[in-house]
């Protein structure tokens, strides 16, 4: 007997419980947000960074160098590539640098380096140690920051050294 009582609230349960269902899918499309437009999403997005100029190079890369130095890595030398915009891509600086130090140092630098100037992308990161006992590593890192288009003159190479 109990057991009878027990399925049939189950099924008064159920069925108060479907009909809650149907009546809140009949009044959902009135009262559901409408679907945000690609225009409406792209209106949130916030302002993207202006493209530095070429003229700037010279201050990029001073800015790297004391990156460097101030994680204690040094700045030996960094070669360094201007490339002028295309149909597809802005012009853009690649820098390719080699710095041994500290894994710690190492990571900060390139936090550093990302943190200030947001059209800067690091393009390699390579990390080798000579032997396990070892605590510093050599990086290699490849660097591009992209530049205004129609900036660029000829393409320009180049060596960076303190």
């Amino acid at each position: 007997m109990g057991g009878l009582v027990l399925i049939t609230a189950a099924l008064v349960s159920g069925g108060l419980a479907w009909r809650a269902h149907q009546r809140w899918e009949r009044e959902a499309p009135a009262s559901a947000p409408p679907i945000a437009t690609a225009q409406a999403l792209r209106a949130e997005l916030p302002a993207p960074h202006p493209l530095p100029p070429t003229s700037d190079v010279p201050l990029l890369l001073a800015r790297m160098q004391r990156a460097a130095v101030q994680q204690g890595l040094g700045w030996p030398a960094a070669d360094y590539r201007l490339n002028p915009a295309t149909e597809e891509t802005p012009a853009s600086l690649d820098v390719r640098c080699a710095l041994t130090g500290p894994y710690p140092s190492i990571r900060r630098f390139v936090t550093v380096l990302l943190r200030d100037n947001a059209t800067l992308t690091l393009r390699e990161f390579s990390l080798s140690r000579a032997s396990a006992e070892t605590a510093d590593v050599e990086a290699k890192l490849g660097i591009v920051v992209y530049l205004a288009s129609g900036t660029a003159g000829p393409v320009a190479t180049g060596a960076a050294t303190p």
